[in-house]
């Protein structure tokens, strides 16, 4: 691994250049996943934000806008979030996603397929 992981939370931010990629509501099963596919990737700098699905909602928007990819726990407590992330034609989820998965058919249950949105 020759590459640099970065890992932010609210309320902070990061100004150096990077593949960015938001976090939502993951569960620790979730994170394990992410983190062996991220450890497998070959991008130079990784820029990851951290949500856990209780903080402030300003501080993901504002991150969903700078990130290439969000990851996101379609089981999380926002049901709100998990609808606008779902919309988000960037957006990949781990869970079950009931009343809207035929608007986001990018459900994630394996480490390959992970790796195969980093590379797309």
């Amino acid at each position: 691994m020759n590459n640099k992981i970065t890992m932010v939370t609210s309320p902070d931010d990061i100004l150096q250049d990077g593949f960015r990629i938001l976090t939502y509501g993951l569960t620790p099963d979730q994170s394990n996943l992410l983190s062996t596919a991220l450890l497998k990737t070959n991008k130079p700098h990784i820029i990851v934000y951290i949500d856990n699905g209780q903080n402030d909602d300003q501080w993901v928007l504002d991150k969903k806008a700078k990130s290439s990819i969000i990851y996101f726990n379609a089981e999380s407590f926002n049901q709100t979030m998990v609808g606008y992330l779902a919309a988000q034609p960037n957006s990949y989820y781990f869970g079950n996603l009931p009343s809207i998965s035929n608007a986001n058919i990018n459900k994630l249950n394996s480490i390959d397929a992970i790796e195969k949105t980093m590379e797309d």
